[in-house]
């Protein structure tokens, strides 16, 4: 099972701050279209832009920051998503 927790505006749009998802190993990418299907359609549109992790968005599993939508996150793993600090 991997665990992910949304922080901030992710939150808001999902209605939920964890999921549990019943897995072993799942890319970025697909966790955000499992996610998506199961409680809103619109968050890929949010997470994943012209093929890559929102540039507004950070994801992080421990202290490890992903990079691509095709990283892995094995059970066991907790993945965060977060929104980057921006604004003026």
């Amino acid at each position: 099972m991997i665990k992910v927790k949304i922080y901030a505006e992710y939150r808001d749009i999902l209605g939920v701050n964890e999921i549990d998802i019943p897995c072993d190993s799942m890319s970025f990418k697909e966790i955000i279209e499992y996610i998506s299907n199961k409680y809103n359609k619109e968050f890929i549109n949010s997470a994943i832009q012209n093929g890559k992790i929102n540039e507004y968005m950070l994801v992080m599993v421990g202290d490890r920051m992903l990079t691509t939508i095709e990283d892995k996150i094995e059970s066991g793993e907790i993945l965060k998503i977060l929104a980057t600090a921006h604004g003026g």
